[in-house]
């Protein structure tokens, strides 16, 4: 009889690394619904919706910038004290309600501020998995992290509309809060060993900054005439739809069920549960061919939320859901490749260099998003972006480069010849 536990999963760093990421799943479902909703309520425009999101996706611009600092300090007190910091931020926007009163750009700046600490914490979670269990198990590791990720979402984006309805959104960011103080302290009990890193330490500011633009300059120079250059241009086009789509996507919910706050959360838990739906089903797609894998589901994806943008609520979302499983399969299979084959000390710095320049163009996604949902509908937002996905494979399958990508085992990100 086959065990169904492997020995990576009772390793006690895996184990709080899941609790992190459970209690993490709380508050982040709760918070991402809450955050936008709040917003909307105070500005009552769409528009703003779209500063918001720009706020957000300007600081995964700045994330090439920010990760290199991960390597001045130990990865578990970057953690702890990241995720410490993000709470106290937090509890900022209940205490000024409860007091002075709170203003719409003073919630975009916390949404801007806390993302920014985001994109530190994320490359050292990237960097300490292959540590934690091994290389031989990063796609199965990944993969158990993914289905819990998205798990904990499915359930508390979906209570989290109804939680709003009766607490309201700013007791909803006060339970956010607490939980990410208690993911800062599950994080305090981690104890694996830290490669060592070769940097210099540095005596000056002077010397700290030319070291910190020696490591950014590295990152770069890493993935130089790798396939990951080709990949990016093709991501930073979808990303731009995808979130023109998600800026509406608060409006559009309340549009289609006639103003229940609560469809914000479905829609946002129907996303969830078809990422994990591409996450728990990658393992069993990774023997085919990477690139003919991405062209058949994205091409699905934009079909698929098509019906999202014309149909009733309930095909709708069941539609959203179905579009967004190959979500999950490209984000499994480009990251846990890029983990498998990077060096421990520059994992942190291409993972972030890929999120980064990936992120370019979602900024000014994100602007257009509120032109477009305060001046026409926020329906057609969603239209653009199915429209977007089919595009994009288009691409992938007239690129023969990315169409010829053999199964991603076999695909070699830094040696294969890119060709034209």
């Amino acid at each position: 009889m086959k065990n169904k536990l492997k020995p990576f999963m009772l390793e006690r760093n895996f184990l709080i690394l899941i609790i992190g990421v459970l209690i993490n799943g709380v508050g982040s479902g709760i918070y991402s619904v809450a955050g936008m909703l709040l917003v909307l309520h105070l500005s009552g425009s769409v528009l703003y919706s779209g500063f918001a999101f720009f706020a957000i996706s300007f600081a995964g611009t700045l994330a090439f910038l920010i990760a290199p600092l991960a390597n001045y300090t130990k990865y578990k007190n970057g953690l702890v004290y990241s995720n410490l910091i993000k709470a106290i931020l937090l509890v900022t926007i209940p205490v000024l309600h409860y007091t002075i009163g709170i203003n719409v750009w003073y919630v975009i700046s916390m949404l801007f501020i806390i993302a920014l600490f985001t994109q530190f914490t994320y490359p050292i979670e990237s960097t300490i998995l292959p540590i934690i269990v091994g290389q031989d198990n990063i796609i199965e590791a990944n993969s158990y992290l993914q289905t819990i990720r998205e798990a904990m979402d499915i359930a508390f984006l979906a209570l989290a509309g109804i939680i709003i309805t009766f607490v309201g959104t700013i007791p909803a960011i006060s339970i956010t809060a607490i939980c990410i103080l208690l993911v800062s302290i599950s994080y305090a009990f981690f104890n694996f060993d830290q490669p060592s890193v070769n940097k210099e330490k540095s005596s000056s500011i002077k010397a700290a900054s030319r070291v910190y633009f020696l490591d950014l300059k590295a990152g770069f120079n890493y993935i130089k005439g790798s396939l990951i250059p080709k990949m990016i241009f093709s991501i930073i086009f979808i990303n731009i739809a995808m979130v023109i789509m998600t800026t509406n996507l608060p409006a559009f919910s309340l549009l289609k069920s006639n103003g229940v706050e609560a469809a914000y959360g479905f829609y946002l838990a129907s996303m969830s549960i078809g990422i994990m739906i591409g996450t728990i089903i990658t393992p069993r797609l990774k023997q085919i061919n990477f690139g003919i894998l991405i062209i058949v589901a994205f091409i699905g994806s934009g079909i698929m939320w098509m019906g999202t943008a014309t149909l009733p609520l309930i095909p709708s979302t069941i539609l959203f859901s179905a579009g967004a499983i190959s979500i999950g399969i490209l984000n499994l299979l480009i990251f846990s490749a890029i983990q498998k084959q990077v060096e421990t000390a520059y994992i942190g710095r291409v993972v972030t260099l890929i999120t980064s320049a990936s992120a370019l163009g979602m900024p000014l996604g994100s602007l257009i998003g509120g032109f477009l949902g305060e001046t026409f509908t926020p329906a057609l937002a969603i239209m653009i972006c199915s429209i977007s996905m089919i595009t994009f494979s288009v691409y992938w399958l007239s690129s023969s480069v990315l169409r010829k990508l053999p199964k991603i085992d076999s695909v070699n990100l830094f040696k294969d010849k890119i060709e034209a």
